[in-house]
């Protein structure tokens, strides 16, 4: 064989295992949860999750019948219901760069950690309290029936925090069955 033509060969093969290795998806792939990405207002299917992120609103108070908290809120209003069986909306959190944020669990009245019923969506809302000091101009809001959402289905919604106007105070929307 000719000494040019093994060089070639060589550059090729080396060149050609580059590219496979650029191709290999990372080791964290294989149980990386399905993504359903949907709009605010747009319905978003996933293996046992319906939702629909129905508005989004800031503010400096959070009201839930008698209880009430101060910080910088973000108030997640969504219909939501499973497709298969009883479920409970068990992962809601908010990505904001490489921080994540899970919705607060002292409003009572909060569809977080709530029963999900198959067919039959719950309309309410949830909330999360972000650091006094946040400036980021875009969040993902993602949404699962399994606290552990590997390997499952997750809604994720893109979330302008800078496009949302801020209020004094907000009041969390009663849960009840949504209205079709």
């Amino acid at each position: 064989m000719k000494r040019w033509l093994s060089w070639t060969l060589g550059v090729v093969f080396v060149v050609g295992a580059w590219l496979v290795a650029l191709a290999t998806p990372p080791e964290d792939a294989r149980e990386a949860p399905f993504t359903v990405t949907a709009s605010v207002g747009e319905e978003a299917t996933g293996r046992d999750i319906v939702a629909t992120v129905e508005g989004l609103r800031r503010a400096d108070t959070v009201t839930d019948g008698a209880w009430s908290a101060e910080g910088n809120w973000l108030v997640v209003d969504l219909s939501i219901s499973s497709r298969v069986s009883p479920r409970t909306l068990a992962h809601a959190t908010l990505q904001i760069g490489d921080r994540t944020f899970a919705a607060t669990e002292r409003a009572d009245g909060s569809l977080y950690q709530q029963g999900l019923t198959a067919g039959v969506p719950r309309s309410g809302s949830i909330a999360f309290e972000l650091p006094a000091d946040l400036d980021a101009e875009t969040a993902v809001l993602r949404l699962a029936t399994l606290s552990d959402v590997r390997l499952d289905s997750v809604v994720e919604a893109a979330v302008p925090l800078s496009e949302i106007e801020r209020s004094g105070e907000a009041e969390l929307r009663p849960r009840e069955w949504a209205r079709p």
